[in-house]
């Protein structure tokens, strides 16, 4: 798929807007920041958020080429995501990084690739990668439809970011094609590959967990720069369970309770529900379970 890129020319992003909406960005009942200061930490976490889908998905589609590369039999299960490359949109986000920069007081604080979930990605099995792309893809699907379109309070050029995205992922042909080639290849999947296909997904969700916190984290610490002076820590520790929460929200649980997500979980067998059901308790209650020991690879820590 050729590469796709958002016109960020003039008029300049609208700095006096928020970005995502109070579904996405979980602001409204943090009373410890002004207005003003919900809006920045709005703008902030609308950066992070376009941040955080590149790593995601460039970590996919780069391990994804990767293990294709070196197993025919992986090459076959991954195909509906090497198909059509459903997951080249660097240039997407940067154009619209670039352009934030430019136009915010300080420069955003943003994680670097993070080796521990790449490393996460390259040991479990190719049926989870396939869930966790259309976990992905889904999501993006519901934050637009759901959330952002019609809503004109928010800043136009990153409404029009979030709308190519999801017409790249799900809304043209050939992209609406891979999600349900995907569902497809879930449906067929082989009775004795779903148990560790379903343990690894949830691996996958806790790894992304962890690179979620660890953005929340810089998210914060960049509020601080622009304020120009540090929040409290009680105000600090208010502001980042709020964001922890919301992160977890828009990337992990938006995504599991998506009812065509859950329908395809389904043709995984009975006991894909109540597996969905737990993960979705755990990050609501702000745990971080990993999977039994020796069910996992060890994954190192930053």
């Amino acid at each position: 798929m050729a590469k796709q890129q958002l016109p960020l020319g003039p008029p300049s992003l609208d700095m006096e807007r928020s970005f995502l909406p109070e579904a996405m960005a979980g602001l409204a009942s943090v009373a410890v920041l002004d207005e003003q200061e919900r809006r920045m930490l709005n703008q902030i976490r609308a950066c992070s958020y376009v941040h955080l889908f590149d790593v995601f998905e460039s970590a996919v589609g780069s391990v994804t080429r990767e293990r294709a590369s070196k197993d025919v039999e992986i090459r076959d299960v991954l195909w509906p995501l090497l198909r059509f490359d459903t997951f080249d949109h660097h240039e997407l986000f940067v154009s619209f990084e670039s352009a934030f920069a430019s136009a915010f007081p300080v420069r955003p604080q943003r994680i670097p690739f993070p080796d521990d979930f790449a490393l996460a990605l390259a040991h479990v099995t190719p049926l989870s990668l396939l869930v966790l792309a259309l976990h992905l893809k889904l999501v993006t699907q519901q934050h637009f439809l759901a959330c952002v379109r019609g809503d004109e309070n928010l800043e136009p050029h990153f409404v029009r970011l979030l709308r190519e995205h999801w017409d790249i992922e799900c809304g043209a042909p050939q992209t609406h094609r891979a999600v349900l080639d995907i569902q497809h290849a879930l449906g067929e999947a082989l009775p004795g590959r779903i148990p560790s296909a379903l343990r690894d997904y949830r691996l996958l969700v806790f790894s992304c967990d962890e690179v979620l916190r660890r953005q929340t984290e810089l998210d914060v610490a960049t509020l601080e720069d622009v304020r120009g002076r540090p929040l409290s820590p009680e105000a600090r520790s208010i502001v980042v369970a709020s964001q922890i929460r919301a992160h977890r929200e828009t990337f992990l649980t938006d995504g599991i309770v998506n009812a065509a997500f859950v329908y395809a979980m389904r043709s995984l067998g009975p006991t894909a529900p109540s597996m969905l059901a737990g993960v979705v308790a755990a990050l609501r209650r702000g745990d971080s379970p990993r999977a039994p020991a020796g069910t996992q690879p060890a994954l190192p820590r930053r």
